[in-house]
């Protein structure tokens, strides 16, 4: 006679059935095919918007193109690849209309303009704006008798750090991107497929069969495990033709960052999905057909975005920002925020392992709150159960 399965052997053997069947599907494959093509359009998307919004061309006139070398001293103090054609007022001006010239700086001193089709670039206004008052300014100066080279000399500021500048921000600040990217969809993904795989066992009547046998714990801990295995390897085949396509394309030339930020974001992932997952588990529950669900998750989608907005949005321009360090320490942001500021060099390793301790320790109190709803509503059908009845049902 065969004995009976430890609790252990239990979940772990719904986990393998979770995982085998995910692997198998089609959908598995197609997921990570479309992720890999939505990813490289916008990577495709941002360089060519980035490339269009560094690259202006710019006409003159006979009367501005004077101009011309204050025009690309002030391009290129501003980053701006710009390119200055000289034309005919009317030619110019069809060739505005056209789209060839992204404006036309024609006029004489005193009266000025700069054309542009429908508006004209902020940042081609401040190049002009700024050409035209440096010329002015050294005219005036030259007519006083005042060497405007010596003048400069005299008021340039020089520029410091206490610390030293590191040559490899660039590089980590893509490197936190693409990490927040990778969490945020791996995340809400699998998320939602374990909120879905409750409702459709629930709504199949299969999970009546399997509780049968087993306990609603050992269910619910075994689906999360092995859905997330499904997220793990998804995450780490993403990561992988992220990186080698980087390093193929010479976008990436630091190894170790790419290692530990990887190393990070599975950790992070880990303790993202556990804390996530058993709450898409509760709140799948409490409903019985598919087309109740989105309307109860909707809530959960908002805490993975807005973390994920705030990182997008604060970091880039500002990694020691205070409100980003403190929401790094946060359950249900941490695993967002973190990983970013950790990629970014700006959050040491005792940082990181606070808050893990912290993320764990809401890990538990929300797997077991999340496991009191799972029982209590899982077998329950018709009519939505709301979470104040599964947490004090004592059945």
């Amino acid at each position: 006679m065969t004995a009976p399965l430890g609790p252990r052997q239990v979940v772990l053997l719904v986990a393998r059935r979770e995982f085998v069947s995910q692997v198998k599907s089609r959908g598995f494959v197609i997921g990570i095919v479309i992720t890999i093509v939505l990813f490289g359009g916008l990577f495709l998307l941002s360089a060519y918007i980035s490339s269009e919004s560094d690259s202006k061309t710019l006409g003159v006139t006979r009367q501005t193109a004077a101009l011309q070398p204050e025009l690309e001293q002030s391009a290129k103090a501003q980053g701006i690849d710009l390119t200055v054609r000289t034309v005919d007022d009317g030619a110019g001006r069809q060739q505005v209309d056209a789209g060839d010239l992204d404006a036309l700086f024609t006029g004489e001193s005193g009266g000025y303009e700069l054309l542009g089709l429908d508006s004209v670039d902020s940042r081609l206004q401040s190049l002009v704006s700024s050409a035209v008052q440096q010329q002015t300014l050294t005219s005036a100066l030259t007519g006083a008798g005042i060497d405007p080279a010596q003048l400069t000399a005299q008021a340039k500021v020089s520029v410091d750090t206490l610390q030293p500048v590191d040559p490899e921000s660039g590089q980590k600040l893509a490197l936190a991107l693409v990490g927040v990217i990778l969490l945020f969809f791996t995340l809400s993904g699998n998320g939602q497929v374990v909120a879905t795989g409750v409702v459709e066992e629930k709504q199949s009547r299969v999970v009546e069969l399997l509780l049968a046998t087993i306990k609603p714990w050992q269910l619910m801990a075994g689906k999360i495990i092995g859905l997330g295995a499904v997220g793990l390897l998804q995450l780490v085949i993403l990561s992988a033709i992220s990186a080698g396509s980087a390093s193929a394309a010479g976008l990436l030339t630091v190894p170790t960052a790419a290692v530990g930020m990887f190393v990070m974001v599975v950790v992070w992932y880990l303790l993202g999905f556990f804390l996530f997952a058993a709450l898409y588990a509760a709140i799948g529950s409490t409903v019985s057909r598919q087309e109740e669900l989105n309307s109860v998750v909707a809530p959960m989608i908002f805490l993975l975005l807005i973390p994920f907005v705030l990182t997008l949005n604060l970091l880039p321009n500002d990694p020691r920002n205070g409100v980003a360090e403190v929401l790094s320490f946060v359950p249900f942001f941490s695993q967002t925020v973190m990983p970013a500021r950790y990629a970014l060099g700006v959050a040491p390793l005792w940082q990181v392992l606070v808050s893990a301790l912290i993320a764990l320790a809401a890990i538990v109190v929300v797997v077991r709150l999340a496991g009191r709803v799972y029982r209590n509503s899982v077998l329950r059908t018709g009519a939505r159960v709301s979470l104040r009845e599964a947490l004090t049902n004592r059945s």
